[in-house]
């Protein structure tokens, strides 16, 4: 039986104390999302019945549009009184004692410690009694035991709960909290949701989410799913591969395989995507690669170049269907595990509107987000064979036109066109990443331009 979810205004549950220590605290968080404006202002506090203790704050950011919603859950333990009657609260970045520790507070009724809910079980077994996945609280209890937080993500915060042994997910399951929360459904729970109801195996099988009503209609503020065996994450097993000497092919076409019957599923599982126009379809292509060559210096000699890609693409078009893609795909979102490839995160970029991360697109842009991850993982991991990644792009694009196709509505004459139109389009957004960031890695992208504009 589900629990009761309470949505209150800010203030309820939280004194200003707590409050003000997460406002200064959350900024330094991984997950935090850059781009603000200004203070975290308080705003909604979620409460489980039966979850003393536990309460999920939301809070505002003020964003370069709308207003960001953060999601920091908390936990509340009774701490000890300190040994001055007028210590000071513990700072935000004090060692941590206990999961999660934030800081302790002094309160009308006594100090409290504030723990970060989204690495402590007793937060993560109300978000299970919430999403109905647990009936009380001794079941969630059971079902958290042994969990951990996975300290390398960046957006959300992910759990992984051997434990958790639920209907289609007997190796355990992954809770994640959803540390940016949008009005409306949440891709992460609706893609996977639909493609687990039509059967198709290449996502972790979608078992439960959370759900609240919030001022502009519903929102999710966590989603669970089955454990992935033995897995491994897709980008850093290539990197291993490539920093042995060994070939990443053979499951770099098991990869296209499954990317292709994920393609196939959407279409089946989602709705239709209506049709490209090509002039505004190209016109998004050319907004990007001349605020590219603006942005960075080693981009303006091949100018010219870049934009005769563009206009022989432009002028192959045709108003081919649209349809539901991933939108965000790289090797770091792909697992490998005892049962092959498993495709996540559907989410895209948090900070943007849901519907234009949701936006039907060719899936050819999917496939060029992963053939810009063989590159990569050809630099990072060391690879000394220089056909490694190219190796690996040839075993899966093979593997993924066997099972795909050509695209409805394209020869393969333009299919080529557009996936190199794609590949450009990451590739430039990477040169101006590492001008800004890396400055010693342009050339791993840059060398992909000049490999596409050789190409065509």
């Amino acid at each position: 039986m589900t629990a009761r979810v309470r949505v209150d205004p800010a203030g309820t549950h939280l004194p200003p104390a707590v409050t003000d220590l997460v406002a200064a605290w959350a900024p330094g968080r991984r997950w935090f999302p850059g781009g603000s404006s200004g203070p975290l202002a308080p705003w909604r506090e979620v409460t489980v019945d039966g979850a003393d203790g536990v309460v999920l704050a939301l809070l505002r950011l003020p964003g370069e549009g709308d207003d960001v919603v953060v999601q920091v859950p908390l936990v509340l333990v009774p701490a000890a009184a300190p040994d001055a009657p007028d210590a000071p609260p513990e700072a935000p970045d004090a060692p941590p004692e206990a999961p999660g520790a934030i800081g302790t507070v002094a309160t009308p009724s006594g100090p409290v410690a504030v723990h970060d809910g989204g690495v402590h079980p007793a937060c993560w077994a109300a978000l299970l009694r919430a999403a109905g996945v647990a009936d009380d609280a001794a079941a969630a209890a059971a079902l958290v035991a042994d969990g951990r937080a996975i300290t390398g993500e960046q957006s959300n915060t992910s759990v992984i709960l051997p434990r958790a042994v639920l209907p289609g997910a007997d190796a355990g399951a992954m809770l994640k909290v959803l540390r940016t929360v949008a009005a409306g459904p949440h891709p992460d729970v609706v893609v996977p949701q639909a493609l687990t109801a039509a059967g198709y195996a290449g996502v972790p099988r979608f078992l439960g989410a959370l759900e609240v009503p919030l001022d502009a209609g519903p929102a999710h503020l966590a989603v669970l799913a089955e454990l992935v065996r033995d897995a491994h994450d897709g980008f850093e097993l290539a990197c291993d591969l490539a920093g042995r000497g060994e070939s990443f092919a053979p499951l770099a076409a098991d990869l296209g395989t499954v990317l292709a019957g994920l393609h196939a599923a959407m279409r089946r599982a989602l709705p239709a995507g209506g049709a490209l126009d090509p002039r505004t379809f190209v016109g998004g292509l050319r907004r990007r690669a001349d605020a590219a060559v603006a942005a960075a210096p080693s981009l303006a000699e091949r100018a010219a170049d870049v934009a005769a890609v563009l206009d022989d693409l432009e002028a192959r078009l045709t108003p081919v269907p649209l349809q539901p893609v991933h939108g965000d795909l790289h090797l770091g979102q792909a697992l490998h595990g005892a049962d092959g490839w498993k495709l996540l995160d559907f989410e895209g970029e948090p900070q943007r509107p849901v519907a234009e991360r949701t936006a039907p697109d060719l899936p050819l842009r999917d496939v060029a987000g992963i053939l810009r991850s063989f590159d990569y993982a050809a630099a990072v991991g060391g690879a000394t064979d220089p056909a490694w990644a190219a190796d690996a792009e040839a075993a899966f694009l093979g593997a993924y036109r066997a099972a795909a196709g050509t695209p409805t509505g394209m020869d393969d004459a333009t299919a080529e066109a557009a996936l190199r139109a794609l590949v450009l389009d990451k590739a430039l957004y990477e040169v101006v990443y590492e001008t800004r960031q890396r400055p010693d890695w342009v050339r791993i992208p840059l060398a992909a331009v000049d490999r596409v504009l050789a190409a065509s």
